[in-house]
């Protein structure tokens, strides 16, 4: 469906109904090749325009557009009094300010994007809030206050029937119960983002989840059944054009190599990841990915390199905000 220069605005609003279905489906690239096709005056002049690139920019790893994205679509619906894409705008910046490491900033949005939620009576909007300030207590080793905010996210999303959101928040919840070392609760809270993820039929969605079920998979003892998984996941994400997803696959692969003492192997692995995750501007993944080259390296008896790496993973914990799993490994020092 296209829309012509002039056309009317009953043509306009069937055109953002059908690609914002797509969006929610996770069909980013299409959404892309949607908007590119609109005149310029409607593509550029336009909140919903804007926020539908700017998320899909987001989601497919390129944040410098979405940063630009969102920065106009958060100027298009200040100027034309529109709180509920002020509201949007506000938690893609936010969103994007945390995937570079700019915790302070994504906080910042994510606190008063709450605050507006509220007021609103958005509960949609409210429950992505509340999941960011989680995944952001997550990053700071507050993994009980993360749990907190996500069921009160879960709470929320239900009462609209958000089941995207609902299996992005049970992926989260199965994090924060893995860093607190209950795996074997973690596991079904992965199982569930999975199952929702396969009934959206978000395919990004099912990557990420899966990455997340195989990681649980791997701690509860079964490589096997991680590899596996892990690369389905792969498999995934390189057929849909989401290369900002493969490091954090890299990584756990590489932890399945270690696990099964295939350590050449896992090194090479979380070199690529690495590089990947510094072209994307993947802050937090790729401190998990020094943190665990730094390990796989010891296991080489490469003290230097693993020192090298140890050193750069304390450094990205810290500009994120994670001071505790920084103060972990300057005591393994």
């Amino acid at each position: 469906m296209t829309i012509e220069s002039g056309g009317s605005w009953a043509d306009e609003w069937a055109f953002f109904r059908e690609v914002e279905g797509w969006s929610a489906a996770g069909r980013h690239r299409d959404v892309l090749d949607a908007l590119a096709r609109l005149p310029a005056a409607v593509r550029e002049g336009r909140t919903r325009s804007a926020l539908l690139a700017a998320e899909a920019h987001g989601r497919l790893g390129d944040l410098t557009a979405a940063a630009d994205w969102a920065d106009r679509a958060w100027t298009l619906a200040r100027t034309g009094g529109d709180r509920l894409a002020e509201l949007r705008a506000r938690n893609y910046r936010g969103a994007i300010a945390l995937r570079r490491g700019d915790i302070a900033e994504a906080d910042a949005h994510f606190s008063a994007g709450l605050d507006v939620a509220r007021t609103l009576h958005d509960h949609a909007a409210e429950a992505r809030g509340l999941n960011n300030l989680g995944i952001l207590a997550n990053i700071r080793g507050d993994h009980e206050g993360a749990l907190a905010n996500y069921r009160l996210a879960l709470v929320a999303y239900q009462q609209v029937g958000h089941v995207r959101g609902i299996a992005e928040t049970h992926h989260n919840i199965g994090i924060s119960l893995r860093d607190l070392g209950n795996a074997r609760a973690a596991i079904g809270a992965a199982e569930e983002a999975v199952r929702l993820a396969t009934q959206v039929g978000d395919e990004q969605l099912m990557a990420l989840s899966s990455t997340g079920r195989a990681e649980l998979h791997l701690a509860l003892g079964d490589p096997a059944l991680a590899g596996a998984e892990l690369k389905r996941a792969e498999a995934r994400y390189t057929r849909i054009g989401f290369r900002a997803g493969l490091p954090e696959v890299w990584r756990v692969q590489a932890a399945v190599s270690r696990a099964t003492r295939y350590v050449p192997a896992a090194v090479a692995l979380l070199v690529k990841a690495a590089e990947l995750a510094r072209e994307f501007g993947s802050t937090d993944t790729l401190a998990d990915i020094e943190r665990d080259l730094s390990e796989s390296l010891t296991a080489s008896n490469d003290a230097v390199g693993a020192r090298e790496a140890r050193e750069r993973a304390i450094a990205l914990y810290r500009k994120v905000g994670a001071g505790r799993a920084a103060e972990r490994l300057v005591l393994r020092q």
